[in-house]
């Protein structure tokens, strides 16, 4: 017997979601439980049975860590801009030397 994860999508434009496993000694039989399983109710209307042995992933999960800051792509990394803006004008920082004497 092997183990079977079993992926159930309930509408056509609707992703894939993992709904739990079966036990069966081969992939039509795994659809045939997983449906028994999991769309008794009407849960879903597309199945997927992966074999878990044909799933893989990292084993270093450090992999998957962001190599550099790119905060700037994301908005919230611009909150505050307007106050901080502010703040450093009002303490003369955000003109250089020349044209603060000009203005």
């Amino acid at each position: 017997m092997e183990t079977f994860e079993v992926f159930r999508r309930s509408g056509h434009k609707e992703p894939f979601e993992h709904c739990g496993t079966v036990s069966a000694p081969d992939a039509e039989m795994a659809l045939l439980e997983a449906k028994e399983c999991f769309t008794r109710r009407r849960e879903g209307q597309h199945l997927w049975v992966v074999k878990r042995s044909d799933i893989h992933s990292f084993k270093d999960e450090s992999l998957l860590e962001i190599a550099a800051d790119k905060s700037y792509r994301f908005a919230e990394a611009y909150r505050d801009v307007v106050t901080k803006r502010s703040q450093a004008r009002s303490r003369g920082r955000a003109l250089p030397e020349k044209a603060r004497s000009s203005t």
